[in-house]
């Protein structure tokens, strides 16, 4: 069987070879299609995601407000790690598996030297390994000044979401979002 026989090689034969095939511009913008496709829908979910991660941030943070104001105001009532777990969970539905995910730590803070508390909030550790030192829950007492960090793990769709937010990844993947306030105990 010639060339000239060959599905598609009677134009290959007639046009002059494999110099008209390298010219021949059919289907050049399907080539551009399969070329720039990925890339454009791999920044659209990368941009989609950091923006839900983004979402889930401020609404972490003003269910953590939400707790705050229950904290200040909860004169004579203890309050436990899992209570304002659970007030912050109940007013966020967009950090899957809250309950799981969502670490507290209440620390007051010395008003003579106004001095913070290290940055690093350990979030709940996903390998189930014994986290040194743990988180503590101080509720203070009246008129002090207190620290409440509420930290949760949440996992990303692509590896390359989330670059630009500068949040700390664990070993399993997971970002760490942290949401930070200071409060004044009420007086009695």
């Amino acid at each position: 069987m010639t060339l000239s026989r060959c599905r598609g090689g009677s134009r290959l034969a007639r046009r002059g070879g494999v110099a008209t095939f390298v010219r021949d511009t059919h289907g050049a913008s399907t080539m551009e299609f399969v070329i720039v496709f990925p890339v454009i829908m791999l920044l659209f979910v990368a941009v989609f995601e950091t923006g839900t991660i983004l979402t889930r941030q401020v609404l972490m943070e003003r269910s953590l407000d939400n707790a705050v104001r229950m904290l200040r105001l909860a004169q004579n009532l203890t309050l436990q790690a899992d209570d304002i777990e659970q007030a912050i969970c109940d007013n966020t539905g967009a950090i899957l598996d809250c309950e799981d995910v969502l670490t507290i730590d209440l620390q007051t803070i010395d008003r003579t030297t106004y001095a913070m508390p290290a940055n690093d909030v350990l979030c709940v550790d996903r390998e189930n390994l014994p986290v040194q030192p743990a988180n503590t829950f101080e509720q203070g007492g009246d008129n002090d000044l207190v620290l409440i960090r509420a930290c949760a793990v949440i996992d990303r769709i692509l590896p390359l979401s989330g670059l630009g937010l500068n949040l700390t990844r664990d070993d399993t993947g997971g970002l760490h979002m942290v949401a930070t306030s200071v409060f004044v105990n009420e007086p009695d």
